[in-house]
């Protein structure tokens, strides 16, 4: 039996292929009483509001609760009930009370194993995987037969998966897509056009690669040009499904952080990440100018278009690119 943990849009659209494409049976865990009546039971699907029921009765756990509310949602849950389950993240986000990758979180807090533990990454819009579009995924872990048994449950006729043993860094290129989606949506609120977006997301590759290079370093050295990690962030970045895009927008066009989060309804993963990327740039001792000048609008109440006027300016002036 298979859980997944998480009502969202990918949530969703991972329930579709494995349930809808291929055939397997699904426990279904959902936060709120009134999303049960969304998502009606069938012989292979189970919707449930008792999470420790949903892990007990499962061997394969997907995971896909926002980053910002995942601690909280296993908060009953101890080391002891995740004893020889594999854990298949396909969350995009730092926890942001420990700044730590999801699968960092679940070494260090309940003791599962790196190689009971496979990542999920995209470049996979939701909306476009439950229109059974064509959608290539990457599947990372430790363990080459976890992801192998999770490319047989997700592999469809549109759904294509290759694989990595890059588990944090495809963790951590997951996560700065989003951070930069931000970025890219402030600078089309305020005007710039496709030329400076191109220039913009060059500079956002060469900021990750500083980063990667300083915090989780390999050798040989990441090519982030590889469609592992850059498709992604291409993905993210120029969207209209991007929510993270769409929360730049609205902060570019004068909305402030908190009103935009409540307009646009849907957790925007970029806003946690903007803080722990921040802090972890600082830790690291990392220029990070796009991160620096998102973190000041986004939580220093500072105006994006004076940030991000500067930034520019940065990026014509500077060795940023």
């Amino acid at each position: 039996m298979i859980a997944m943990l998480g009502d969202g849009s990918w949530a969703l659209g991972l329930t579709h292929v494995l349930v809808d494409e291929n055939g397997h049976r699904i426990n279904w865990w959902v936060r709120e009483d009134e999303r049960i009546d969304d998502f009606p039971a069938t012989p292979r699907l189970r919707v449930n509001k008792d999470i420790t029921s949903v892990i007990e009765s499962s061997d394969d756990i997907f995971v896909v609760i926002p980053s910002a509310f995942l601690s909280s949602s296993l908060s009953g849950i101890t080391p002891e009930m995740l004893e020889g389950k594999n854990i298949i993240s396909a969350v995009k986000g730092f926890l942001p009370d420990f700044n730590l990758t999801v699968s960092q979180f679940f070494q260090q807090q309940y003791g599962v194993p790196a190689d009971h533990i496979a990542i999920v990454s995209g470049p996979s819009h939701a909306e476009e995987v439950v229109q059974s579009m064509l959608t290539y995924l990457t599947v990372a872990s430790s363990n080459r037969a976890l992801s192998e048994r999770v490319r047989d449950m997700l592999e469809c006729d549109f759904l294509r998966t290759h694989y990595s043993s890059d588990v944090i860094g495809i963790e951590c290129a997951a996560i700065m897509k989003n951070v930069y989606s931000v970025a890219v949506g402030i600078c089309h609120a305020l005007g710039y056009g496709d030329n400076l977006i191109a220039v913009l997301i060059a500079a956002a590759i060469r900021e990750m690669s500083n980063i990667f290079d300083v915090y989780i370093p390999v050798e040989p050295r990441r090519d982030l040009s590889s469609y592992i990690y850059l498709s992604d962030l291409l993905a993210t970045c120029y969207s209209k499904h991007s929510r993270n895009h769409t929360l730049g927008e609205l902060v570019g066009r004068g909305y402030s952080p908190q009103q935009a989060r409540i307009m646009q309804k849907m957790v925007a993963e970029g806003y946690y990440a903007v803080k722990a990327v921040h802090e972890l740039a600082q830790q690291m001792q990392v220029s990070m100018p796009i991160v620096e000048a998102l973190y000041a609008v986004l939580y220093k109440g500072a105006g994006a278009n004076r940030e991000f006027n500067g930034l520019v300016h940065q990026l014509s002036s500077r060795n940023l690119i």
